[in-house]
């Protein structure tokens, strides 16, 4: 019996690691862990960095839409303030010009014109007929026809 635990315990002696290899194993593994926690600061910081460039793009195209927006609201308002009944007839009566009266209007008649043409509306999609023309000629048959071709085995 004394010779089987002594066997036993050599194997184990035989088997055990080095303590240098075990501390080499476990450096390995914490420097492996390092190096994953550096990678996943580097994506976030990546990540983050793209964030914040879009937003100062987004401040600056903000801004510019305020100035453009700005700048649209004074040329409405100028144009709002020439286009005036009370301006336009005096700069009308200062080039000159006079309402026209029947006897200045000529009226002229020419050949083949028949005027504005009529209101055409549309026809409402209810009324349509074949709903195959208004698909593409490549879709031939619908998902449900499809399927139930499919279900009878064709």
């Amino acid at each position: 019996m004394r010779d089987g635990r002594t066997s036993t315990q050599a194997s184990r002696h035989a088997f055990r690691q080095a303590p240098w290899r075990l501390q080499f194993r476990n450096t390995g593994r914490t420097v492996l862990g390092v190096i994953g926690l550096l990678v996943l600061g580097g994506v976030y910081l990546a990540v983050n960095a793209k964030v914040a460039r879009a937003g100062r793009e987004l401040l600056v195209l903000e801004g510019r839409r305020e100035s453009l927006q700005r700048a649209n609201s004074e040329l409405s308002a100028a144009l709002a303030s020439a286009t005036a009944p009370e301006i336009m007839r005096e700069r009308a009566a200062y080039l000159s010009f006079h309402p026209a009266g029947p006897e200045d209007v000529d009226y002229m008649f020419v050949e083949g014109y028949s005027g504005e043409p009529g209101f055409d509306p549309p026809r409402p999609l209810s009324s349509i007929s074949d709903r195959r023309s208004m698909l593409s000629p490549a879709y031939t048959e619908t998902l449900g026809e499809w399927l139930a071709r499919w279900l009878e085995g064709g």
